[in-house]
């Protein structure tokens, strides 16, 4: 349960940040180091 919730608060964090699909998949689909990658590429690129 403790990774659905991991999980689940990096696709809130990618939704806020605009990202609504990685490569034409949708957030709940995608793996979660897809996940980490495109949200840590996100935040690289806003700094």
């Amino acid at each position: 349960m403790f990774k659905q919730l991991k999980r689940q608060h990096v696709i809130n964090q990618l939704i806020k940040l605009g990202i609504r699909n990685i490569e034409g998949q949708p957030l709940q689909d995608a793996l979660y180091t897809t996940l980490l990658k495109t949200l840590a590429l996100k935040r690289a690129a806003q700094q």
